[in-house]
């Protein structure tokens, strides 16, 4: 067995890369990084909205009289510290009418666990999603496409 001296740790340490510059081997740097739950409440809202047909919703009674986690954009975060930190998302969404509402969800919950995990780091143990309505189209959106065809039918009766 042979015996490290400081001089072989600092050398270990420090590797020389071919530019001249110098990498510094942080292995042995005690010291923990904590992310907020808002910041992974924003993340989560992100992927959800990168999501076709669906909404952040109101979570319902529970979160209007206060009672419970908070929740921001219709996501909520619970985080359980442990040797590995976990975290469980609850997303409350509304999907838009002529959606399958089971593979709606499926890609919530994809597009939530991958966004969050890839910038944080963390192990998401479960996304949950629940449906709390259907959005139908906009009476707006209905009624530009109405005055849009009418239009193409005059346009079309002057030709």
């Amino acid at each position: 067995m042979t015996e490290k001296t400081t001089a072989d740790n600092a050398a270990e340490e420090n590797i020389n890369t071919s530019d001249g510059g110098v990498t510094i081997n942080q292995s042995k740097f005690d010291g923990k990084v904590r992310i907020s739950e808002d910041v992974i409440a924003q993340l989560a809202t992100k992927a959800l909205a990168s999501v076709d047909g669906v909404s952040p919703a109101s979570p319902g009674l529970m979160a209007n009289l206060r009672l419970g986690r908070k929740i921001v954009n219709g996501v909520r975060i619970s985080i359980s510290d442990g040797d590995a930190t976990e975290i469980v998302i609850d997303a409350y969404v509304s999907i838009k009418y002529g959606l399958r509402i089971p593979d709606v969800c499926w890609d919530v919950q994809e597009a939530i666990k991958e966004q969050v995990e890839r910038f944080t780091g963390y192990v998401i143990k479960s996304v949950n999603v629940f449906v709390q309505g259907v959005t139908f189209a906009d009476k707006k959106s209905d009624d530009a496409e109405l005055a849009s065809e009418e239009q193409e039918d005059i346009v079309g009766e002057q030709l």
